[in-house]
């Protein structure tokens, strides 16, 4: 009997940044998919990629919540950072940063909306920068096989 491995990922970012429209992008877009969407805590789906489980949890941006980070971020395998790249880096992204850096995670950033401002992320990382623009689905996919890439070569 084969064990499929399941992973874990977290899609973190600033409120407002567009964490729960990618991740219903990442949902939406598969086959077999479990979406169960927004509450005040968290965002939660599931689907099969590559013939493996990956959970996507998304955690709430605004300061009150940050807690929720930390519990969600126990156990994970990656992580995706969305900023608005119309706002550029935030003091929450920056607390983020240095948190999965700290701790050795594997993470890929998601410069969102990219159809507000496409300029350049001005960011001090070397995690892969992936412009997208969640509303249309543009970039996400790509975005979560290259983390997913990642993950496999820092198990």
């Amino acid at each position: 009997m084969k064990h499929n491995k399941e992973t874990k990922i977290v899609v973190m970012g600033a409120y407002n940044s567009g964490k729960t429209t990618t991740l219903e992008q990442i949902c939406h877009n598969r086959a077999k998919v479990e979406y169960n969407g927004t509450t005040t805590a968290l965002d939660y789906g599931n689907t099969m990629i590559s013939g493996e489980k990956v959970h996507f949890f998304g955690t709430p941006g605004q300061d009150r919540f940050r807690f929720m980070r930390r519990i969600l971020s126990e156990g994970l395998d990656g992580a995706i950072l969305v900023v608005d790249n119309s706002n550029g880096i935030t003091p929450t992204d920056q607390e983020i940063l240095g948190r999965l850096d700290e701790f050795q995670i594997p993470y890929v950033i998601f410069a969102n909306k990219q159809d507000l401002n496409s300029s350049d992320l001005d960011i001090d990382s070397d995690a892969p920068v992936i412009g997208t623009i969640a509303q249309e689905g543009e970039g996400i996919m790509e975005g979560v096989e290259i983390l997913l890439e990642i993950v496999k070569s820092h198990q």
